[in-house]
């Protein structure tokens, strides 16, 4: 069972006339009555069976007892404000420094924002993007949003998404000229790749069971936003990477002409240090990221 304890305006009453040895100069402290302070010190005595001033016509002394009460209240006090900035003060206001590969901000993170702020308004983000993320560590970051194998020294890796590959295009193509009706179609259209991903486009064809394919053209792109916008914009056929397409899809700006979709050898994980607890703001848009993640 708890113990119990002393009533906490009681024990404030005590602190301030201890530390300032007058009870007028305590109210003045606390915005109260000489006479409120007085009556609550009396009370705490009366509670804890114990005198704390030796009441002098001029003047206030501790006794043996407040003397070695004092400085128990006196910390009890101090550890309580310290750790009301740590979870309220400024460290709360602080901004939470996200780290992200530039695309998956511009067409996942983003648009989703204004969902956090409404139930989230007093959080403070910021948000530094990269094209590719590769550091050791965490440095200068309460998160990072990082695409790759899931296996980082120091750092604790959740992966968000079950992500796929599929072909994907814009709507205008289905009834163009040389609509996609099947894999094979896809020898009648620019082809859109990503740089350093070269085996994607192969190992989907044969998924498919289409063979090998010579585009009559192609363009390659080193980040998923610029495909993604190419392929809306009617360029080509790209190799939709999910989440990054999953938007336009929804939208109508993009649709996937045909099956299979296959796992993507890479996923973005969630990435927090592993040697230290995170403040509450970080772990609030922590747990908001992996809840949004698993929604998509």
């Amino acid at each position: 069972m708890r113990p119990k304890l002393p009533p906490l305006n009681f024990l404030r009453a005590f602190e301030a006339a201890a530390r300032l040895m007058s009870f007028t100069e305590a109210a003045k402290e606390l915005h109260v009555t000489q006479a409120a302070v007085s009556q609550q010190v009396k009370q705490l005595e009366d509670l804890i069976g114990t005198p704390l001033f030796s009441r002098l016509p001029r003047k206030l002394e501790l006794t043996d007892a407040g003397h070695g009460y004092l400085p128990i209240v006196r910390h009890a006090f101090d550890h309580l404000a310290a750790g009301t900035e740590e979870v309220f003060g400024a460290g709360r206001e602080g901004p939470v420094t996200v780290r992200v590969t530039t695309s998956l901000t511009y067409l996942w993170l983003t648009p989703r924002l204004g969902r956090f702020w409404a139930a989230h308004p007093g959080v403070n983000l910021r948000l530094i993007t990269s094209i590719d993320l590769q550091e050791p560590g965490l440095e200068g970051v309460d998160l990072e949003i990082r695409y790759g194998g899931g296996a980082w020294p120091g750092v604790e890796a959740e992966r968000l998404f079950s992500e796929e590959l599929f072909p994907v295009c814009s709507p205008a193509l289905m009834d163009g000229p040389h609509p996609l009706r099947e894999p094979a179609d896809l020898a009648r259209h620019a082809m859109i790749q990503m740089i350093g991903e070269p085996e994607n486009w192969p190992m989907w064809l044969e998924k498919a069971g289409a063979g090998h394919i010579t585009p009559p053209r192609y363009v390659q792109f080193d980040l998923h936003m610029n495909a993604t916008r190419a392929a809306c914009a009617g360029l080509g056929v790209a190799l939709g990477l999910s989440p990054m397409v999953n938007d336009a899809l929804a939208e109508g700006r993009l649709v996937a002409p045909f099956d299979p979709r296959i796992p993507a050898t890479h996923a973005h994980y969630l990435l927090t240090p592993g040697d230290a607890a995170p403040r509450p703001a970080v772990s609030v848009f922590k747990e908001w990221l992996l809840a949004e993640a698993d929604s998509t």
